[in-house]
């Protein structure tokens, strides 16, 4: 009994032993298991916290790019709104130059340039173009042309001349002239310039000479359905060194193209400009290179030179002229140094190249004369040789026609 007794202690307790044991691993593997969701909740607290935090500082980066873009948006329409008082401003004030205009305005050309600035501005300006520049269209531009090139014959509008026919009383001849006269076509509607003075290189005009001396046009003035326009701002230098006694001589603006042809007469502010102008149909370009290739030209003669086409003797377009008696401009190489040099020709038609030697006197007249007449090309170069007294000339010159850059 003894034993059975021992025996029985014995398994009780192995039995509370291994019962301890058990406690104690499922003891431990509750506190693993509790301390990892500790330490998993913490890190998803920690995270929420993160989130939550970064959360916080977008809505808050939000809140300043809005309030940002409001404050920008603010300026952006307080700008627009001054720029808009502004262009109002600047059309009341249009207006009034108009009304203003209106009362003194001798004819409907000097009453289109008070406002022409800005119709320029508003229907042909593009980014990079300003009303001042000069035309980027150079003379002989296709005169080889390249083979995607297709260049073309084009109505032309040759100016021939530019007189100041009468003065108003208050003027007394001679007069001190500077300003500008520009064309303006289609092929790039810049500045095309026909006469350019500035108040400290004025030209003289007398009674006896009233043609300003025209350096241009730099390149053939082109004419099409669409209207082109001759610009005039003319000013008469006073006696003062400043501008303050400065007369407006003429200020127009004159429309042309298909159908509408130059009137000749202008009557503006202090002056009555007369122009004279061919409207010349299925045009080409001619630019003209003169060069004396042996001996010199005469002594104590001036010079003459013109062009013109050959079936049109009204249409004669002096290219230099030394009135004063100087000796003629000739450049290292013998080349005459032109002031003008493009003459537009009739596509079927004949170029006449005139050069004259006049006794500084001219009632005495011309004193030797000599002519080279060019049949008229699409494109390439014309050379002829003609002999002139003590001195050979070569003439040469380069065909081209149009197109819309």
């Amino acid at each position: 009994m003894a034993t059975a007794r021992r025996r029985k202690a014995k398994a009780a307790r192995a039995a509370a032993a291994e019962a301890m044991k058990k406690d104690r691993k499922n003891a431990y593997d509750a506190m693993v298991t509790a301390d990892k969701e500790s330490r998993q909740a913490e890190a998803e607290a920690k995270e929420a916290t993160t989130t939550a935090a970064a959360k916080a500082e977008e809505s808050m980066q939000a809140v300043g790019m809005a309030m940002a873009k409001a404050e920008e948006a603010a300026v952006i329409a307080s700008v627009k709104a001054e720029e808009a008082e502004k262009a109002r401003e600047a059309y009341r004030e249009v207006c009034r130059q108009v009304d203003a205009a209106a009362e003194w305005a001798q004819c409907e050309e000097e009453l289109f340039a008070v406002r022409f600035r800005r119709y320029w501005n508003q229907l042909v300006a593009r980014p990079g173009v300003t009303f001042h520049q000069t035309t980027s269209i150079p003379a002989m531009r296709y005169t080889h042309p390249a083979p995607h090139d297709r260049p073309k014959a084009m109505d032309t509008l040759q100016i021939t001349s530019v007189k100041i026919a009468a003065v108003d009383d208050c003027l007394q001849w001679p007069l001190q002239v500077y300003g500008i006269i520009a064309a303006r076509d289609v092929l790039d509607h810049k500045r095309n310039i026909l006469f350019h003075r500035r108040r400290g290189d004025c030209q003289i005009i007398t009674q006896e000479d009233p043609y300003l001396a025209l350096t241009g046009p730099s390149r053939a003035i082109a004419v099409s359905r669409d209207l082109s326009y001759i610009e005039v701002s003319l000013k008469v230098k006073g006696a003062s060194r400043t501008r303050s006694e400065d007369g407006d001589l003429s200020d127009l603006v004159l429309s042309y193209g298909t159908g509408l042809c130059l009137a000749g007469i202008y009557p503006s502010r202090l002056s009555t400009l007369e122009l004279e102008s061919s409207h010349i149909n299925r045009s080409v370009e001619a630019t003209v290179r003169i060069k004396i290739t042996h001996g010199s030209w005469p002594d104590g003669l001036r010079g003459a030179f013109t062009a013109g086409m050959s079936s049109n003797n009204g249409l004669e377009v002096e290219l230099l002229n030394t009135r004063d008696g100087r000796a003629l401009p000739v450049d290292s190489e013998g080349v005459v140094k032109l002031q003008r040099r493009v003459i537009s020709v009739y596509i079927e038609g004949m170029l006449k190249v005139s050069v004259v030697a006049c006794s500084v006197d001219e009632e005495r007249g011309f004193i030797e004369k000599a002519e080279a007449v060019f049949e008229a090309k699409r494109q390439c170069v014309s050379v002829m040789e003609i002999n002139f007294g003590s001195c050979s000339m070569q003439i040469t010159v380069a065909w081209s026609c149009f197109r819309h850059e």
